[in-house]
């Protein structure tokens, strides 16, 4: 018995145009072709997402479920950055030690802030968590979207 030979055809998704794999020219038209409807996609997929972003600020959850659908999760919208310098000189104003700022502002190669010290730093004393709020920007960025 032989086994089955591989097939050399593909189904392009979007237009349903059958390129023969084995055909350069007609892979390199699909390659050629498929940018745009790639980037149509991204675009889509762009617009649904920020739109799941806005159906989770009106529930007020990230996680619900749609009947017929199943459970959705709308999660990773937004991004925490901290400027490094505002947040050493807050806490230095309010009198955090040096030490402690050493472990909330982390040397790299440039200053960042380690965001899990920060917050516990910022649980235990008000002044500093007005110091770190001070140098916290939060952004908003696609969330991703999980249905199952």
């Amino acid at each position: 018995m032989s086994e089955p030979e591989q097939s050399t055809a593909l189904v392009l998704p979007a237009s349903g145009v059958v390129v023969d794999l084995s055909n350069e020219r007609e892979v390199a038209i699909a390659c050629r072709d498929i940018k745009d409807v790639m980037a149509e996609f991204r675009r889509v997929d762009r617009l649904l997402r920020e739109a799941m972003r806005e159906h989770k600020r009106l529930r007020g959850t990230g996680t619900f479920y749609i009947e017929g659908v199943g459970k959705i999760e709308v999660k990773g919208d937004k991004e925490t950055e901290y400027d490094a310098k505002v947040v050493e000189a807050e806490l230095k104003a309010v009198g955090c030690p040096e030490e402690i700022i050493r472990e909330i502002v982390v040397q790299t190669v440039d200053w960042k802030v380690d965001a899990v010290r920060a917050k516990q730093a910022a649980a235990a004393n008000d002044d500093y968590a007005r110091a770190i709020e001070n140098g916290k920007v939060v952004r908003e960025k696609l969330p991703t979207v999980t249905v199952t």
